[in-house]
């Protein structure tokens, strides 16, 4: 990490471009959800199948995220970014110009690549370049520009399925990586790569297996039952990637850190905020489409003040954070999000579009003040070469977060006598898992004031 108080403009710049591509591919992935009463009637789907759209974009980032330690000591940052930015591209245009559903889900797979790649890039920059003085603003600034995709996303994609063919919501996207491009050409500046890392191809295989067949046999639960070889799948698969990680000396993705209690105590709060965060995104304009009768547009505008608002307010909570230290924006931030999900969860059947989105607010400002910051001070005590690890596992597991909550989301829905019910269970669920948090961020700080 740099030893100045100053961060250049190049850096700067250069977090700005990997942030960029981060608010491309959040904008494709929460625009999609107003368009899925659409969707089925395009491709012939129900919506368990359709959240595959979401779910199999949020899983590649998840899968691409594993290997980001990997590229970060082996490849040049520039490199990285082009890669990305290729990958992303190649996706979007795969999505926009096809009526096939398999191609979608390709198309999707691609983004996901690519946006999983070049975010993590991100916090890798902030953590490396950016003085420990500055960590918290530089994360709002960039949690700012990502955060502005789930503000416009629904209202976006509302939007354009209203007035244009879906596909549009593909091309106007396109713009963005190449202003990415751009910066990165002029901007980014390549660190150097002393010590190579092997890739350690069976573990990633193992890996990959075991995040992908988890989402099938939680999906195979709408069906009323648990696909077993899709569990004996995920098990082995899951036991082989430990196993493998323990045993090689210079594992891709050091799981090693994990026995670190700061980093774990800080993980699983960081999984819920997610796994909460994209599964209400799902579940919320769907509720409000079918159940309540909004249109698409004005169920995506249900959720753009909160949105928008915790957007532009992140940097402000990251300084928060440098001024205050991490406990207040922690505790207070995971009291807000909490206060929001109690009143979802036991107001469903009254809530109405203006009362979610007052209840969204309160629930994306909570969000927001923590949910970057429990990342930042989990891995504050960390060593230099292990911090690329650490921010690895952490994206990894938001995007898995993400995908796992957007599948439960859709299996409640869809085993639920009615969408309103699934959409109780759906709140009260998350409200339970946002409360455990109390409990490892006590702990979280007790192991802080140990070291």
């Amino acid at each position: 990490m740099s030893t100045k108080e100053t961060v250049s403009k190049n850096t700067t710049l250069s977090i700005v471009a990997t942030a960029l591509l981060g608010f491309a591919g959040i904008l494709s992935e929460t625009s999609m959800n107003v368009t899925f009463p659409t969707l089925q009637k395009v491709f012939g789907l129900p919506l368990s199948s359709l959240q595959w759209i979401t779910t199999v974009y949020l899983l590649a980032v998840a899968i691409s995220m594993t290997v980001s330690a990997t590229l970060q000591q082996n490849v040049k940052e520039k490199s990285i970014l082009n890669i990305a930015l290729f990958l992303f591209t190649t996706g979007t245009i795969l999505a926009f110009i096809t009526n096939l559903f398999p191609i979608m889900i390709a198309g999707r797979v691609l983004q996901g690549l690519g946006t999983g790649i070049g975010m993590t890039l991100m916090f890798n920059l902030i953590l490396e370049r950016v003085p420990l003085s500055k960590i918290g603003t530089y994360m709002g600034i960039g949690g700012l520009i990502m955060s502005l995709a789930p503000a416009f996303g629904p209202t976006y994609g509302g939007f354009m399925i209203a007035h244009l063919p879906w596909q549009w919501i593909f091309i106007f996207i396109l713009p963005v990586p190449v202003i990415c491009f751009i910066l990165n050409q002029r901007y980014m500046e390549n660190s150097p790569k002393t010590v190579k890392r092997p890739f350690d191809i069976f573990a990633f295989s193992f890996l990959a297996v075991a995040l992908t067949t988890s989402l099938l046999a939680i999906t195979s639960l709408e069906n009323g039952k648990v696909n077993w070889p899709y569990l004996v799948i995920f098990i082995v698969s899951l036991l082989g990637f430990i196993v493998r990680s323990l045993k090689t000396k210079a594992p891709f993705l050091d799981i090693r850190i994990l026995k670190v209690p700061t980093v774990w105590l800080g993980l699983i709060p960081f999984f819920i905020y997610q796994f909460s965060n994209l599964g209400s995104n799902f579940i919320i304009p769907n509720f409000l489409i079918e159940a309540k009768g909004a249109s698409s547009t004005l169920a995506g505008f249900a959720l753009l003040p909160g949105t928008l608002l915790g957007a532009l307010l992140a940097p402000l909570f990251g300084k928060f954070y440098d001024l205050k230290g991490p406990k207040p924006s922690l505790y207070i931030g995971n009291t807000l999000f909490a206060s929001a999900l109690a009143i979802m969860a036991s107001l469903t059947q009254s809530l109405t579009v203006f009362s979610l989105a007052l209840s969204y607010i309160i629930f994306t400002f909570g969000r927001n003040m923590a949910f970057n910051n429990t990342l930042a001070v989990s891995v504050s005590k960390l060593p230099q070469d292990k911090k690329a690890d650490a921010t690895a596992i952490f994206q990894m597991m938001q995007q898995f977060a993400g995908a796992l909550g957007t599948a439960i989301a859709s299996v409640l829905a869809n085993t639920s006598s009615d969408l309103t019910q699934g959409v109780q269970r759906v709140f009260s669920l998350q409200l339970f898992l946002v409360l455990t948090i109390y409990i490892f961020f006590f702990n979280l700080f007790k192991q802080l004031n140990k070291s």
